[in-house]
């Protein structure tokens, strides 16, 4: 069986994340080992033999279909946005505004992403849009970021705890940035397990998920508690399409 928490990996946290892994696995009676933050996302999200694992809402409903069974997601508290619910923070240099970057270089992690691409979008032409501008592809938030920051792109979107977590342990890379905008106001990321996952397994992990969040070590994590959700609760991301995948 396999467990990882792929979604926000600075090495400042991972420490935190383990800690959150092995009361999770305590409280579920698991003693699967959480995975490396440097395995590839999409081959952890689709393991057969999945305990648990974080996803980003786009592939739940679209790559993901189907495939994975939604036990709920964490709600954070951020400068930016709390609760399980949160908006994407546009992102440009200091002194810019969001007219200005609309149609200049994008720094996004990829086109599969609703906090880097699909919110980016929405936030400058609305659903069913499209980018006004060029593309960088970045693979990673954090080298959007980077991209921003030294000027090789003009605007990122990205989610708020990755920027939360930024400003903690990257404060070089979040002075040189502003927020801009917001996107459309989402669930937070989902936690799933496999698709075939019986009843009493999945009340199993929702239970230890939300047992987890009331230790001290969430904190650092900026969580602070635990929805539970279904598939049926991220369907309306859909309608926030753009026009197309990539320009």
């Amino acid at each position: 069986m396999t467990a990882s928490l792929p979604m926000y990996p600075l090495g400042g946290l991972r420490a935190a994340t383990e800690r959150l892994w092995e009361r999770i696995a305590r409280a579920a009676g698991s003693t699967t080992r959480l995975e490396p933050w440097e395995r590839d996302a999409m081959e952890l999200w689709t393991e057969s033999g999945l305990d648990l694992t974080q996803t980003c809402g786009w592939p739940l409903i679209t790559s993901l279909a189907g495939r994975v069974r939604v036990l709920g997601s964490f709600s954070y508290r951020t400068p930016d946005w709390s609760g399980d619910t949160y908006r994407s923070v546009v992102v440009g240099r200091r002194g810019t505004s969001l007219s200005e970057v609309a149609g200049g270089v994008a720094a996004v992690n990829g086109p599969d992403s609703l906090s880097g691409w699909v919110s980016l979008v929405w936030a400058v032409a609305g659903p069913g849009g499209t980018w006004p501008g060029t593309v960088r592809w970045t693979g990673a938030h954090l080298r959007s970021l980077a991209e921003v920051a030294a000027g090789r792109a003009d605007v990122a979107s990205i989610d708020a705890v990755t920027l939360a977590y930024v400003r903690r342990h990257r404060p070089e890379l979040a002075e040189h940035l502003a927020v801009l905008g917001a996107g459309p106001p989402v669930p937070t990321l989902p936690l799933v397990t496999r698709a075939d996952a019986g009843d009493d397994e999945v009340e199993r992990w929702r239970r230890a998920l939300g047992a987890a969040v009331d230790q001290r070590v969430t904190d650092e994590l900026l969580i602070d508690g635990f929805t539970r959700r279904e598939v049926a609760d991220y369907l309306v991301l859909a309608d926030l399409a753009p026009a197309t995948v990539a320009p």
